[in-house]
Order: structure tokens, then sequence, then C-alpha cells
């Protein structure tokens, strides 16, 4: 349903599916019109409307657009249908009145057309007689409506010969303008309302497509936005007003490169650059150079203060960079917080208030780094469970594990065979058939490779493997020392058992 692109003359038919019999006849008469119009092709389109959706539309609006001449069928049925009301077909009315188009209601049977949005227009038949509520004028009507459609396109044809003409002065004014609009870009001022003008003349058929004086438009705006522009630049370079230069510049090169603003654009950049660095460098250089100067004096509070300041005024490119002064804070604050917590600890140490002097620098270890306090704090509890650490075999299952005796908490869970008390920080376990070495948190130290295992003492212990007797150190190393006969146990001795707690493991805290 594409309307041809040559130069014709457009004839669009708007009608309801029900009428589809009386707009078919209408067809046949219309056909006398191509004899009227020997030396033009007219074409003839139609929509029924019985597609509203949104790509049905667009093919209304599309026909409705290139047509020279718009019929509408009127009857009962198409006056209140959704297609002769909308909005791509009440946009012919703005068309008629620009008369890009010409628009005309065919009343074929009795309804009220007087009441639509068209009922202001002349209607044919004249007097809006009904073509089809009568046989016997019937065939007068339709002789009717063809010769007053032929006047109508005798007009129209008129019409595009001088709308042509006039398009045709305008087009090949301002083209004959724009060929060399490259040495003398001032006159695309006087071509441009030129093509404005002949597009605004512009119809289906006329060459050059109009997408073409689109593209020519928009060069003409360009380039006059951009010597306009280029020219400010240039004026505000002389008078040294490098702001406004450098904005000029800008918006000029927005809307297309060119090395001379380029050049001048980049020049303009580099001093604004420099100047505007020079004024944001000066209050963070002044901050700076307090910061350091409290920071050699040992003013950690005011040294912080400084270096916070320096922070908030620090740019991308400054020296030094950012992390160096935030270095320096956290040496400010960890060394502030040390100095205050010695101060306090000095003042509780003189009125011999000793745990909370520990507390206090605890704390301030704490606050200056996490994770040494952690390790300290780690350690600490490790000694304690070692001072206060007891073998003990839980009677359900009859494994052994380690207490704390103190407060009778669980440190190690009874899982093995056979244990040892704790000498030297490690202690001898047996697991199934073998003995070796753990720490207080039950991590492997020597692995259960030993029938037998002596305590450390003088970091020395003496073991067992494979039928040779022979010392090992800390790090289960063998080592030259002397040999003491001993005799080889599965198990602890009854004497030390007794000694050790056996207690059911639901009676322990956990």
């Amino acid at each position: 349903m594409q309307l041809k692109s040559t130069y014709t003359l457009n004839l669009f038919v708007a009608f309801h599916p029900s009428d589809k019999a009386q707009f078919d006849e209408l067809m046949i008469h219309l056909d006398k019109l191509n004899i009227k119009n020997k030396n033009y092709v007219i074409n003839k389109v139609w929509y029924d409307g019985s597609d509203l959706s949104e790509s049905g539309r667009a093919i209304i609006t599309e026909l409705t657009e290139a047509a020279d001449i718009v019929l509408l069928l009127m009857s009962e049925n198409s006056v209140l249908s959704p297609y002769f009301i909308s909005a791509e077909l009440r946009h012919t009315l703005e068309l008629h009145a620009k008369e890009r188009s010409i628009v005309v209601p065919v009343i074929l049977n009795t309804c009220w057309w007087e009441d639509t949005a068209f009922g202001k227009l002349q209607v044919l038949p004249r007097a809006g007689l009904p073509i089809f509520d009568s046989d016997h004028v019937k065939n007068e009507l339709f002789i009717q409506v063809v010769d007053e459609l032929d006047r109508k396109l005798r007009k129209v044809r008129l019409q595009k010969v001088e709308r042509e003409e006039t398009f045709n002065i305008k087009y090949n004014e301002a083209d004959a303008i724009f060929q060399n609009w490259h040495e003398h870009p001032q006159k695309l001022r006087a071509a441009l309302p030129l093509y404005k003008e002949s597009l605004q003349l512009w119809n289906e058929g006329f060459t050059p497509d109009y997408k073409i004086i689109e593209s020519h438009i928009t060069i003409c705006k360009r380039e006059i936005n951009f010597n306009h522009y280029s020219f400010a630049a240039h004026k505000a370079y002389k008078k040294q007003d490098f702001q406004t230069c450098f904005f000029n510049c800008k918006d000029a090169l927005d809307l297309r490169d060119d090395a001379i603003i380029r050049k001048l654009y980049t020049e303009v950049k580099k001093y604004l650059d420099e100047e505007d660095m020079q004024e944001k460098k000066a209050p963070f250089e002044k901050y700076l150079q307090q910061g350091n100067a409290y920071f050699l004096s040992l003013q950690w509070k005011k040294g912080e203060q400084d270096y916070m300041l320096a922070l908030e005024h620090h740019q991308k490119g400054f020296e030094p960079e950012r992390k160096v002064i935030e270095h320096k804070i956290e040496i400010c604050k960890r060394e502030l917080t040390l100095m205050e917590s010695i101060e306090e600890a000095e003042r509780l140490y003189s009125i011999q208030n000793y745990k909370k002097m520990a507390d206090t620098l605890l704390d301030g270890i704490q606050s200056i780094n996490h994770e040494a306090f952690y390790k300290i704090d780690h350690v600490l509890k490790l000694i304690g469970y070692l001072e206060h650490a007891e073998p003990f075999r839980e009677e359900k299952t009859n494994k052994w594990g380690y207490l704390n005796k103190k407060e009778n908490t669980v440190i190690i869970a009874p899982k093995y065979t056979a244990a040892y008390h704790f000498s030297e920080n490690l202690a001898g376990v047996k697991k199934w058939d073998n003995w070796g070495f753990i720490d207080i948190e039950g991590n492997e130290i020597i692995p259960f490779i030993y029938s037998y295992v002596s305590h450390f003492q003088n970091g020395i212990a003496q073991v067992i493997h494979k039928d040779e007797t022979f010392c090992i150190n800390h790090k289960g190393e063998k080592i030259e020392a002397d040999i003491i006969e001993v005799e080889v146990r599965a198990d602890i001795s009854e004497e030390e058992e007794k000694s050790l707690k056996t207690l059911p493991i639901d009676k322990l805290q956990k």
C-alpha cells in the first residue's frame, strides 16, 4: 500500500469495512478520472480502518500525508466508527486548512455527517444527496462526483506545477550557495532560509529527497554556529579574556573539529588549568606545611587537624598523594592515643591501681592496632590455659581431653586415648595406638608416630619409634642426648590417673 515516489496525483479513500460494496462501485466510476487526466498517473490508495493498531495508524498517517485529495466515504457505519474519529483522519483537516491537500466527504447514504468533525467541508454530491438512497439518480450522482473531483484535480495540478517551480527556484538558489560553502562559509546564512522554504514546499516526487535538504539545513546550522563561536573565541583571546575564549572554543569543537580552534582551545585550557591549579594548591600547601611542622614537633593533635584540612583541598596530581597524608593522619592518631594511654597508666601506677593500669594500656593498644591487641589478648588467654590445664577423662567415651581447672571449662575436647600434663607448653597425647605432641589449642605439633613419649624437659623429650629410642626437640627433630631406660606404657600410670578428673561431659562448661 506504499504510494509511488514518482510525480503523480495521489487520491486516498477512507471507508468502513461494511461499505466495501459501495466503495468498489465508486472506484469503478473513479477510473474515468484516468481518462480525463491522461498526462498524469492517478495513484489511488485506500484503507478500511479495520486495523487501528500502532502499525495500522502509522500507515494511515503515511497515506494521508502524501495524498492530494482525501475522500471520506460517509455512511451510518462510518460516522460513528473509531476509524473516522481517529486522530489520524482528523489530522487531514489541518492539511486541508494549510492547502496541503483537499478533503472531500462523499455521502453514501443518509447519515448525520453534519455532526462530525468534517461537517463544515464541501461535500459530494452537492447538497449532501446520498448516492445509494435512490437507484434512479445514482448514476447521475456518480457523474457529478467524478466531474467535481476532476475539477479539484485540475486545481491540484496547477498548484503542483506552481509549487514545484517555486521549490526548484528556492532549492537551486540555495544549492548554488551551498556548493562552495567551504570557501565562503559566511554565505550559509543566506542559504539556510532558502533551504527551509524549499523543505516546506517539498512534495512526494520532488527531487532531491527531503532527507538531502534536511542534511544541508543541518550543515548550515552547524557552520553558522561554528563560525559564531570561532569568531567570539578569537575576539576574547585578543582581549585576554581566556575564560570566555575557552567556553567558545569548547562550543565550537562540540559542533565539529577544527585544527585552529583545537590549538587555541589546548593553549587556553593549559593556561586556565595552571591558574586554577595554583589557586587550589595554595590552601593545600599551607595546611600540609603546618601539619608537617606539628608532626616533627610531636604535636599529634594539631598535626592531625592540619593534615585533615590539607586532604579537604587535595586534588588529583597534588604531591604527596592522598595515601601518604592519610598514613600520617593514622600515625598522629596512633601516637596521640598511645601518649594519652601512657599518661593515664603512669597516673594509675602512682596510686598502685595496677589492674586498671594494665587495662588502660591494653585498651590503648587495641585502638591503635587491633591485630596486635588480638594477638596479645589471645596469648594471655593461652598462658592462662597452660597455667590451669589439667587432663581429664570423659567417662562415657573413655577419651581424654583438657580442662581449665580454675573455671571448670573444656579447653580441648576429649578425643585422645591418653594424655599427659603440659610441660614446656606441649603435652604428649595418644591417638589410637600412637603418641605425639599437641599445643594448648589442640594443634598437632609433633606427629603421632611414636610408641612412647616422655614429658619435655630442658627442651628435650625421649621417644621410641620403630623400637628405636632417641630424643627430639620441640620441632620433633632428632637430637643427640643421653638415653634413659624407660618402661614403655600403653597409658598413664594408675597413680597419675587417680590425681586426674573423670567427668561426664555434660557436667563441664563449654
